[in-house]
């Protein structure tokens, strides 16, 4: 049986699993930000002159969302200021001149057998080793799992892959299927459940049989064979295809009793636990028009966009955008000198040759965009009470539901530009209730006076 959910669109995936990993040579200089996930971010715990080694924390913060950064090469602390950041604007970060030696830090061991049969210590290490959710949500995997736990009777762990061009993932199956496994377990076991499912596009029929054939059931995991279609990797596309359960407007698929764990992520569990590697690195996927050809390139967390692009090659057209993830829901850079984070798993230089807006477009009322929305929003009156600033009839047609997946854009005849409509309508909706809020708080408080 084929799992699948209902809209989507099926664009060119561009994809390359066949093209190696290729290792890229960490650069002179990395820039650590300590913002790489969602919650609270990280303070500095080093100063200018420190030298640190290869794993070592230089960012933390004990707020219950986050999670700590670490340096992912060995040498010299040589500034501790705002740099820019590739998600816009600039963020504290620690910039660190490699010394070229590696010299790992040992302050996190391999588990023991033992303790990779308890839930708080692998919650524990989750925490310790800065595992985040590496699919791009970047939400701090121990805060994630924990919050589950007496909730959720299914784990679901995220196989689709199904934006164009990235590879991360399909590549992670292929070539370290055994180690994703015992990773896939011990989210399992932390999450407290007997069974894992583990969806996975047919695309990727040869990692589904490579998987298959290390009896996976031995794990306690079950993999699901599901429809090439984008977005089948939406959470809740994916929470639909496995288990038949539809997660409401606005709740989290714990409501229903699943969680969504991708499949970096996992292998992320495995390093850590069984090796006492914290996030450092992680498999790029970089392509477009710009570069000329694809890259699977395995990269040091804090690698310069510039840098990376060089050492695929360099470009062969001037690149006019340069996008973060998938070029369906990724977001646009706008600094080469911005670095790679543990959630970047696609790094896409375009050129114009990519643009395909129109000036001026209308709406010709086909409905096309209604057809593909796996969220069964209508996007063509989203629009509309939109452009007349309805605020209203934005809430009541719940814009606020869309997660700018980018089907509706994408099979719009007339180029409409929907997802950032849409976006831009969450923006205003969410500014509109702050203001609402702080009129009311003030009120009350000149109320309280009187």
């Amino acid at each position: 049986m084929i799992h699948t959910f209902k809209g989507g669109v099926h664009p060119n995936y561009m994809k390359a699993p066949q093209v190696p990993i290729s290792v890229v040579a960490p650069p002179a200089e990395v820039i650590i930000p300590m913002a790489q996930h969602i919650g609270a971010p990280c303070k500095p715990v080093v100063q200018v002159g420190d030298t640190v080694r290869m794993g070592q924390v230089v960012g933390d913060n004990p707020a219950p969302v986050s999670a700590p950064v670490h340096s992912s090469v060995s040498g010299k602390v040589v500034a501790v200021e705002p740099r820019p950041h590739p998600l816009g604007d600039t963020i504290m970060s620690v910039v660190i001149e490699n010394d070229f030696r590696d010299t790992p830090c040992d302050d996190l061991k391999p588990l023991t057998e033992e303790e990779m049969k308890d839930p708080d210590v692998i919650l524990k290490r989750m925490r310790d080793a800065g595992v985040v959710g590496m699919g791009g949500a970047m939400f701090p995997t121990h805060f994630k799992v924990r919050g589950g736990i007496g909730k959720v009777d299914k784990l679901i762990i995220n196989g689709a892959e199904c934006e164009p061009y990235l590879n991360g993932d399909h590549l992670t199956m292929l070539n370290f299927p055994e180690q994703l496994l015992k990773g896939i377990e011990l989210v399992r076991i932390a999450s407290h459940v007997e069974k894992a499912y583990y969806g996975i596009e047919v695309n990727k029929q040869d990692a589904i049989d490579l998987l298959n054939s290390l009896h996976p059931e031995q794990y306690g995991i079950e993999i699901v064979p599901e429809a090439v279609k984008y977005p089948q990797g939406g959470e809740k596309m994916q929470v639909f295809a496995v288990t038949g359960r539809r997660v409401k407007p606005g709740a989290l698929p714990s409501g229903v009793g699943c969680n969504v764990v991708s499949t970096r992520t996992c292998y992320a569990v495995y390093q850590a636990c069984y090796e006492g590697r914290p996030v450092i690195d992680r498999i790029v996927t970089v392509s477009g028009s710009a570069i000329g050809r694809s890259f699977n390139a395995l990269t040091r967390v804090g690698t310069p966009l510039g840098y990376l692009a060089e050492q695929c090659g360099g470009f062969v057209k001037t690149p006019r955008k340069i996008v973060l993830g998938g070029p369906m829901m990724g977001i646009c850079a706008t600094n080469f000198d911005a670095p790679t984070i543990k959630g970047i798993s696609g790094v896409l230089y375009f050129t114009e040759d990519e643009d395909k807006s129109v000036k001026d477009p209308h709406c010709i009322r086909c409905g096309k965009c209604i057809e593909v929305c796996p969220m069964n929003l209508e996007p063509i009156f989203m629009y509309m009470y939109y452009t007349k600033g309805d605020y209203e009839n934005l809430e009541k047609y719940h814009v606020m539901d869309c997660f700018e997946c980018g089907s509706c854009a994408y099979n719009c005849p007339a180029r409409m530009p929907l997802t950032h409509a849409f976006k831009t309508a969450k923006l205003m909706l969410q500014a509109k209730a702050a203001k609402e809020k702080a009129a009311a708080e003030a009120k009350a408080a000149k109320e309280a006076q009187k």
